[in-house]
C-alpha cells in the first residue's frame, strides 16, 4: 500500500466520514480524533484501520490501479475537475508505473492544459472521454483484468 504516500492532514477527516457512512473500528476512531501533533502516527494508524475494516492487501501496482481507476470515476462523475483528476493520474499512477499506455492520454492533456490555457475546455473534454474509456475496461493487476 502507498501509505507513505498519504496526505496525514485530510486523513482524520476522511475517517469522520467513514464513520458517518457506517465504518467502524477502533483504529478509525482513533484516527478521528487525531489532532494537529498526532500526524507523524497517521501511516500506522490507517494501516490498522484498514486491516480491521477487512480491506485486502494490494501490491504498490494493484494500489495504484485503484487509484488511477478512482480518480477516473472522480473526474467522471465531477466530485474532480478533469485536470485535477488527470494530472493525479499522470503523477501518481502513469509516472511511477512506467508509463502505461492505458494512462498516456491523461499524462499528454493534463501536460498540455498546463501549457495551453487557450484550449483547455477540449483538453478536459479529451479527459473525461479518457476517464470513461478506462471505466469500460477492467482494472490491470486484478483478478479480473490480469
Amino acid at each position: 500500500m502507498l501509505l507513505g504516500e498519504l496526505d496525514v492532514e485530510v486523513m482524520p477527516a476522511w475517517a469522520v466520514q467513514a464513520l458517518q457512512a457506517g465504518s467502524d473500528s477502533p483504529a478509525l476512531l482513533e484516527l478521528a480524533g487525531m489532532g494537529p501533533g498526532e500526524l507523524t502516527c497517521v501511516p500506522a494508524v490507517v494501516a490498522t484501520a484498514l486491516q480491521e475494516l477487512g480491506a485486502p492487501d494490494l501490491t504498490e501496482q494493484q494500489a495504484r490501479w485503484e487509484l488511477a481507476y478512482a480518480w477516473a470515476e472522480a473526474m467522471f462523475t465531477g466530485e474532480l475537475a478533469p485536470y485535477e483528476a488527470a494530472r493525479r493520474i499522470w503523477q501518481d499512477a502513469w509516472d511511477p508505473f512506467g508509463r502505461p499506455e492505458q494512462l498516456s492520454g491523461f499524462a499528454y492533456e493534463a501536460s498540455e492544459w498546463e501549457d495551453d490555457p487557450e484550449h483547455r475546455s477540449a483538453y478536459e473534454h479529451r479527459m473525461l472521454h479518457d476517464a470513461r474509456d478506462l471505466l469500460r475496461q477492467p482494472m490491470p493487476g486484478h483478478q479480473d483484468g490480469q
